[in-house]
């Protein structure tokens, strides 16, 4: 690995680290590079550089000793960290639909993961065929979901929700928030059954590979509703679904889709998707105060297929 990496790292992952750590985090980025040369010693690892989209862990993908393939992903090391979250995630559920957990280091907040080749995920295919794209990720949440294990420590899909209430006292539109809050409080009344999801499936996280046809990849693990991550999956690429004009006919043919898949009552699907699509754009708002907006024309069109 070059030497120089530090300097070359994304200007994204340096300032996410930064921003949420501070002095911390400043002095783990200056110390990452014996903490990956430590690692690589301890696995028997050849890293090589980092991948180039970084956001708020470092990621590489490396080669071990016996000529295999894998990624390597180290987090800020931190108490309830979100790599601790995957790993136990991935342990749940033990490469049936996901890349395989290889080695953890909770000391240095590290994993090393299978590598998902050739690793497309499913933004070209949805494009091209959005039904096909929708049926690999009903295959994907079939195989994913568990129930969750005795005295499991996962957080909760009500944890998460409850973020909404740091809303109260911003410039977040409030009238937004009390229907997202209102669909979220109603749907999860009517909830029968919680699995371990994944928590962030979305088309990027659903990588082509060799071991399945297709592998999940960084789980955020929580315990919920199998409509929320329904719900994830509808509302996105974010990037290309909130550019067609026809957003209101793909989503409401998605809708039917997993509808279908799952028995969901196609109303309660939609109202998960316009309450994750709220509750995205709160996250956005907080992170950095921008960007949110472009959610609206979601929101918009969630609105207009008879909710």
């Amino acid at each position: 690995m070059d030497e120089n990496f530090i300097s070359n790292l994304p200007k994204c992952f340096v300032q996410n680290t930064l921003g949420m750590y501070g002095e911390a985090g400043e002095k783990w980025l200056i110390d990452l590079p014996q903490i990956v040369k430590e690692i690589a010693g301890n696995w028997s690892l050849k890293v090589e550089n980092f991948f180039p989209n970084l956001s708020y862990n470092f990621v590489a993908p490396c080669v071990y000793a016996s000529g295999d393939e894998v990624v390597l992903k180290i987090g800020f090391p931190e108490e309830n960290s979100l790599i601790s979250n995957e790993a136990r995630a991935l342990e749940i559920f033990g490469g049936n639909g996901a890349v395989k957990l290889l080695q953890s280091d909770e000391k240095l907040c590290a994993l090393l993961l299978e590598k998902a080749v050739p690793g497309e995920g499913l933004r070209k295919l949805c494009q091209r065929d959005d039904a096909a794209a929708n049926q690999i990720a009903i295959d994907i949440m079939r195989r994913l979901w568990r129930e969750p294990p005795e005295n499991q420590d996962f957080p909760t899909l009500e944890s998460w929700i409850k973020g909404f209430e740091k809303a109260e006292n911003s410039s977040f539109p409030a009238q937004t928030v009390k229907k997202a809050q209102s669909y979220f409080d109603e749907l999860l009344d009517l909830s029968k059954n919680k699995f371990v999801l994944h928590g962030d499936l979305h088309h990027a996280n659903i990588l082509s590979a060799t071991r399945e046809p297709f592998l999940a990849i960084d789980p955020k693990g929580i315990v919920g509703d199998i409509g929320y991550e329904i719900s994830v999956f509808l509302n996105n690429p974010r990037g290309w679904i909130l550019t067609q004009p026809d957003v209101r006919k793909i989503l409401r043919r998605r809708v039917e889709k997993f509808s279908e898949a799952f028995e969901i009552e196609p109303r309660d699907l939609r109202r998960w998707a316009f309450a994750e699509a709220v509750l995205s754009a709160w996250w956005t708002f907080e992170d950095n105060g921008t960007g949110w907006k472009k959610l609206a024309r979601l929101r918009r069109a969630l609105g207009n297929i008879n909710l």
